[in-house]
């Protein structure tokens, strides 16, 4: 008897929640964000997405749920999905051109977030969504940069620098031709002068740069760099008045 009572209690709680109205479903959603229910408020808006497919909040809905998993999970992968969804089931709405209008702006929507996540000090996100970029879209103009960017949070971030010089050896390898290409070879020859005081790398690294780079405006640094590499300030005449 207790047991069917329990199951008599469980339909009808079903039954009141299925019973709810789409604007009671969103206006649910809202109070469920504001104490950080983020789960439940996409069930209660997937609840009208699939319940009430006409009704005019659908297309809000749809597109509230891309913007959760996008802002509040930052899951890019569950995000673009529910784009593409808002995008294609609800194209004649404002919703539906706006999906459609950050698809297309999708990796500028990576980069700009994973910077931001990155001076939130949310290193793992950041590295996540710089990840993603260069996995998704390898040869878009942005990818040399998202590549960059991740040798520069593992060296400046996380201080795992042979990881950082791993990243940005990517940049040369696969982005040959960008304009972080120079940028990365210069800093892949600074960490094994200044960090690692590897010379003999750092000296292989320079030269190289000098080498294939003599225009650029990093080439006096190099050059610098290289003429002083493994001496102290005391040795350098142009920094030796900093210890005076």
């Amino acid at each position: 008897m207790k047991n069917k009572f329990i199951l008599s209690v469980a339909l009808m709680i079903t039954a009141i929640s299925c019973s709810k109205t789409p604007n009671q479903l969103f206006e649910l959603s809202n109070e469920n964000l504001e104490i950080d229910n983020i789960d439940q408020a996409i069930v209660n808006l997937d609840k009208i997405v699939k319940n009430y497919p006409k009704d005019s909040l659908a297309s809000k809905a749809q597109y509230k749920i891309a913007s959760i998993y996008l802002n509040w999970k930052n899951d890019l992968n569950n995000g673009f999905i529910q784009l593409q969804n808002t995008a294609l089931n609800y194209n004649n709405s404002i919703q539906g051109e706006q999906a459609q209008s950050e698809i297309d702006q999708f990796p500028e929507y990576i980069i700009n977030k994973a910077e931001s996540l990155r001076k939130r000090k949310m290193l793992k996100e950041a590295v996540d969504h710089l990840m993603y970029m260069t996995d998704k879209y390898p040869v878009h103009e942005l990818t040399p940069k998202a590549q960059y960017m991740l040798g520069d949070v593992y060296m400046n971030d996380f201080r795992d620098f042979s990881t950082a010089i791993q990243e940005y050896r990517k940049v040369l390898e696969t982005y040959s031709g960008s304009s972080q290409e120079p940028h990365a070879l210069f800093m892949i020859g600074y960490i094994y002068a200044n960090i690692l005081k590897d010379n003999r790398s750092a000296e292989v690294e320079y030269k190289a740069f000098m080498e294939q780079f003599p225009n650029h405006e990093l080439y006096p640094s190099v050059k610098f760099e290289l003429e002083f590499l493994g001496k102290s300030i005391e040795e350098i005449p142009a920094l030796k008045h900093i210890t005076t």
